[in-house]
């Protein structure tokens, strides 16, 4: 009697597995989710970068450190790409051009946007070649009684008003600057008790108002009198802006609180504080 030869099941060797495996990962619906999930990363790395790089900025006090995140912004950019590619090419393949022209439109709108932001994240990283003003400039501010005159030869004045609400006072502030100086003057509208005075009434407060801004270190704080004025006048450094020196002046008038800033990049040019505050700032 013949005896019948049985099959005999052998594995599948380990590379063939590999192989099968491969293939199922390439179908068509395989490669469109990695396409999508390439564009979306993308997308979201280099707006994410782009927005970094405006907050850094727009939160940078005049002369400090600001971040702009180039590797996010490049590698989004280009991994989005990869993925629109891919995208079109999967599409392409199965003959549908409709999501084709569709993938071409959202890129192409999605594409300005991010051009949008990106040129106003550059302008904003070129924000020091602004317009000098070669005449002088007023800032008057009848809600604080307060006037300021810049002179010429700095920036065109950035003002803001920040609207009183059910828990703040109204809130005003002056910038300026011309590369090596810059002044700021802010205000806020009817915040001090009735009692409050002078900046003697309120000395102890506002020194540690001026130890937490000044955390590397105050040179010097006194009260000074300047144009029959009282100001409370303190000197410091700030580990955020090392290379800037400032003199910081408060003032009360009239129930409010007002702040001015003179800050320079050389310890010869703080003499010019008091000059500035003499000549400059007036109280009506």
């Amino acid at each position: 009697m013949e005896e019948k030869e049985k099959e005999v099941f052998e594995p599948m060797p380990e590379e063939a597995r590999e192989e099968t495996e491969e293939v199922r990962e390439q179908t068509p619906e395989a490669l469109e989710s990695e396409a999508r999930r390439n564009m979306l990363y993308g997308m979201l790395w280099c707006i994410g970068g782009l927005a970094f790089s405006y907050s850094s900025y727009y939160l940078t006090e005049a002369g400090g450190r600001y971040v702009v995140a180039t590797g996010a912004i490049v590698w989004g950019a280009l991994q989005a790409l990869k993925g629109l590619g891919a995208y079109l090419q999967v599409k392409r393949s199965l003959g549908d051009a409709a999501a084709c022209k569709k993938a071409i439109v959202a890129a192409a709108c999605t594409a300005v946007a991010i051009i949008g932001l990106g040129y106003a994240s550059w302008r904003m990283v070129h924000a020091g070649e602004v317009r000098i003003v070669e005449e002088e400039q007023v800032y008057d501010c009848p809600e604080l009684g307060l006037r300021v005159t810049i002179p010429a030869g700095f920036s065109e004045m950035e003002t803001t008003k920040q609207a009183a609400t059910e828990t703040t006072s109204a809130n005003y502030r002056l910038f300026t600057g011309d590369g090596a100086r810059v002044i700021v003057a802010e205000g806020t509208e009817d915040n001090l008790a009735e009692e409050v005075r002078t900046p003697d009434d309120i000395a102890e407060f506002l020194t540690e108002e001026a130890e937490r801004y000044f955390d590397a270190g105050i040179a010097e704080g006194k009260i000074v009198e300047i144009n029959g004025i009282r100001m409370l006048k303190h000197t410091g450094d700030r580990t955020q802006t090392p290379e800037w020196k400032t003199v910081m002046y408060d003032l009360v008038h009239d129930g409010s609180l007002i702040t001015i800033y003179y800050s320079t990049l050389t310890d010869a040019s703080l003499s010019e504080a008091d000059e500035f505050m003499k000549n400059n700032v007036e109280l009506y």
